[in-house]
């Protein structure tokens, strides 16, 4: 059994607002973090089940509970392990409704936070699924190669680190832009939208060849989708990993800031490396204000009550879309498949899910390897149908070829 009970970790506001989204397993559309590798081959169930347990160990994040009231909420390491399923199915690795591995919800409370199910066709798919309130993508990503190192018989590194957002140094308010009330949107709005269910639906798109600027191609492409006749700047955020600002410490927390970039419509992508690399050496995602009163006094308020207001408030901006970006572009970074590998599975390939968009119309993950970009867009179902968000998809792919 795991020996890491008595890892502990405060409460961050990060992890408030990723939990106030949906915490107990009747919460749908939680903010869940989901990372997929496709290949050939299978995993033996009980071996997986050991690498699972091991990277537990090394990565306590993935056994969290959350515990306290009020003002004292914590997360403890003596919850439940992450579940393991095997399934034979077949899945082509695309959205469809009916998709009952993916989006399922998880309990900060009871457990698990996070799990593993291994779906077994003419493809094996390894899809690894953790709560946001726990961990980030980056915390993700090291779960994963966390396990496959167990299955390969290596020490996975130890991730006990007990920093959080806070911990973090001070931002600098005068390096943070103004605030956009009404972002220009890569997609049409609809005067009146569908519903104001928060569910999301998402695409993978695989560009063939290791591409080192994917990152900003992709912001180039979204902003000028975003194009607006009066030429207003797109708003892209992109989040950035503050792991970069205490590199000694191995930690899964949720430690990601936000790079706001104005990309005008003119914009090339020499222009927009010098603007990002600017934004960079300004530091301008660390956390502002996040030790204030108000913040502080957040970790007061009951979760239910948390929740509720979440949901008027996404129930409020879904009733009358108006954003103060016009997307959000995160990567998961390069990763080599050989590390997702093992002597009875082959990696081929792997890609993150975007998370329920939270106030962004568009959200993009990208992950490459050293044969191809995937890029996953994901929207909310209440401001764009599905034959839109495949023209949408179609457009992004022609502007993305357009920037080679």
């Amino acid at each position: 059994m795991p020996n890491n009970s008595v890892f502990t970790r405060r409460f961050s506001l990060s992890d408030l607002v990723y939990a106030a989204s949906g915490y107990r397993q009747h919460h749908s559309n939680q903010p869940v973090s989901q990372l997929i590798v496709e290949g050939y081959g299978q995993i033996n169930h009980q071996s997986l089940l050991d690498a699972v347990t091991i990277a537990s160990e090394t990565s306590p994040v993935c056994r969290l509970r959350l515990s306290g009231k009020w003002g004292f909420k914590r997360w403890s390491a003596d919850g439940a392990l992450p579940t393991v399923h095997s399934i034979s199915r077949e899945w082509n690795g695309d959205y469809s409704e009916d998709l009952d591995f993916i989006d399922t919800p998880l309990d900060l409370i009871d457990g698990p936070v996070a799990e593993v199910i291994q779906l077994v066709g003419s493809k094996t798919w390894l899809i690894f699924r953790i709560h946001h309130a726990v961990t980030d993508g980056v915390g993700l990503v090291e779960f994963v190669m966390s396990v496959f190192a167990a299955l390969n018989g290596k020490q996975p590194p130890n991730y006990h680190s007990r920093i959080t957002l806070e911990n973090m140094p001070e931002g600098n308010l005068d390096a943070l832009p103004a605030t956009v009330r009404n972002a220009p949107v890569p997609f049409p709005m609809p005067p009146q939208p569908i519903n104001t269910d928060r569910s999301r639906i998402w695409q993978r798109i695989t560009l063939p060849g290791k591409d080192s600027r994917i990152l900003l191609r992709t912001i180039l492409a979204l902003s000028q989708l975003s194009a607006t006749s009066d030429k207003r700047s797109a708003r892209i955020q992109v989040p950035v990993n503050l792991r970069r600002h205490l590199p000694e410490e191995m930690t899964s927390a949720n430690l990601i800031g936000m790079i706001r970039l104005d990309v005008d419509h003119n914009e090339t992508l020499r222009s927009l490396v010098k603007k990002f690399s600017l934004l960079m050496e300004q530091n301008q995602e660390l956390p502002v204000a996040v030790k204030s009163l108000t913040s502080r006094a957040m970790f007061w308020i009951p979760l239910p009550l948390l929740r509720a207001l979440e949901k008027r408030v996404i129930r409020q901006l879904l009733r009358r879309p108006a954003f103060r970006c016009s997307g959000t572009v995160s990567s998961l970074g390069m990763i080599q498949l050989e590390a997702l590998s093992t002597q009875s599975f082959n990696a081929i390939s792997a890609f993150g899910i975007p998370i329920p968009p939270l106030g962004t119309p568009l959200m993009a993950v990208i992950m490459s390897n050293n044969h191809q970009s995937e890029l996953v867009i994901s929207a909310c179902r209440a401001l764009i149908t599905p034959i839109e968000f495949s023209a949408l998809a179609e457009q992004l792919i022609q502007k993305l070829n357009n920037s080679c």
